[in-house]
């Protein structure tokens, strides 16, 4: 079915631009114009998305008309600007690629009557042959607790997608009523069916169709399913489209105060104790800070076993991290799990990073380093801060270590 819309003229049109043209909501444009070619448009989101693969653009003028062909782009959800590309492949802030004029190619008289703000022009845009093209998968990230941390442009890939895949339907319907919002057709995808699901999304995007993969929460594949969707779409060619938001890593680490420059994310660790902690132990020998989620059932035991293989280890707990009751916890290893030992069940969900103290053989050159920084008249003080920060230890702890190697 064509989609048609119309527009009109400007005294700035030049259409000029030899890599694109363009179609925009914008009624005015105040400079000149080298790739538009009609403002003030009424074009329908909704309509565009549902056309696929190759398409011819017709613009109509006063008697006057001039075509060509493109490409729809997959990745378009809507706009107030239709860009056609003589690119391929490109995805921001394209409706179609591969076009075979632009601007600059359009009739000259034409493009005269374009530069007329009277001049009433309308745009139809018609599928040609039966190649739908390929669709593509969005990964979008969701708030993690605050529905007010989503970003546009996740609400915008969810209400123009064909398909949203959900590890929960029931939450996602939630979130989207929460914030106002109409989705498509919502399947559940889970651990347990993400085989059959995968199958049946590759086939719709072998189709042409847009297809959103959303968790509970946070980002996809972060210790939630989607690994066997994703993977099979980049083997297959499909795009994948990554959606960027909230993560409880991120949000974690940026509030732990801890050098978290270079880390590790382990997710869940083993609900062993001794397990846990030789994934503890390898995971420490890395020199990495180490982000890991656990639940509230089993933090304390959690700390209890970091507290076993590293108790001057630092530490940071997030909880219910966005949430209402969201609170953070800094120390060492031992010193938390104290704190949490033989209390209440927290509530919540938790994110903890952990940062691992220096090797016995590291500490041996360290602590010959700073005695040849004191020979030198280097003040205490300045290394203690120096090893505060190294090595996760106390202020007092460093200070005294520092002139207890000068004795």
């Amino acid at each position: 079915m064509p989609v048609s819309f119309t527009c009109h003229g400007h005294p700035n049109i030049a259409a000029t631009h030899t890599k694109t043209s363009e179609f925009t909501r914008d009624a005015e444009i105040s400079r000149r114009a080298t790739c538009v070619l009609g403002v003030g448009s009424d074009h329908d989101d909704a309509a565009l998305r549902a056309l696929r693969g190759r398409v011819e653009v017709t613009i109509a003028c006063e008697g006057l008309t001039d075509s060509f062909a493109a490409t729809m782009s997959p990745f378009f959800l809507g706009d107030d600007s239709l860009v056609f590309r003589r690119a391929e492949g490109l995805r921001a802030r394209t409706v179609a690629f591969d076009a075979t004029k632009t601007a600059a190619d359009i009739d000259r008289a034409l493009v005269d009557r374009l530069t007329s703000s009277e001049a009433e022009v309308l745009v139809t845009v018609d599928a040609v042959g039966s190649d739908r093209g390929e669709g593509a998968l969005f990964v979008v990230s969701l708030p993690i607790g605050n529905d007010d941390d989503r970003s546009v442009r996740a609400t915008d890939v969810l209400t123009g997608v064909d398909l949203v895949l959900a590890e929960d339907t029931r939450r996602i319907q939630g979130f989207a009523t929460r914030v106002g919002v109409q989705l498509p057709p919502v399947l559940s995808y889970h651990d347990h069916n993400e085989t059959e699901r995968a199958a049946d999304a590759l086939e719709r995007l072998a189709r042409g169709d847009r297809i959103a993969l959303v968790s509970d929460a946070g980002t996809p594949l972060c210790s939630d399913p989607g690994y066997v969707v994703v993977s099979r779409a980049v083997d297959a060619g499909f795009a994948v489209v990554p959606v960027p938001g909230p993560s409880a890593v991120l949000a974690v680490l940026a509030a732990s105060g801890l050098p978290v420059d270079r880390f590790v994310f382990a997710g869940f660790l083993s609900r062993r104790s001794a397990q846990r902690q030789a994934e503890l132990r390898e995971l420490g020998a890395t020199g990495l800070a180490i982000v890991c989620y656990e639940a509230p059932t089993r933090v304390a035991r959690f700390l209890a076993d970091v507290a076993a293989v590293g108790p001057d280890w630092r530490v940071c707990i997030g909880r219910e991290v966005t949430k209402v009751f969201e609170e953070f916890r800094h120390g060492t290893a031992a010193e938390l799990a104290a704190e949490l030992e033989g209390t209440a069940r927290p509530l919540g969900e938790f994110a903890i990073v952990i940062v691992p103290g220096a090797a016995p053989d590291a500490v041996a050159d360290d602590d010959g380093l700073l005695r040849a920084l004191l020979a030198q008249g280097v003040p205490a003080s300045a290394l203690a801060a120096a090893l505060r920060d190294a090595r996760g230890m106390r202020r007092n702890a460093a200070y005294e270590h520092v002139l207890g190697l000068d004795r």
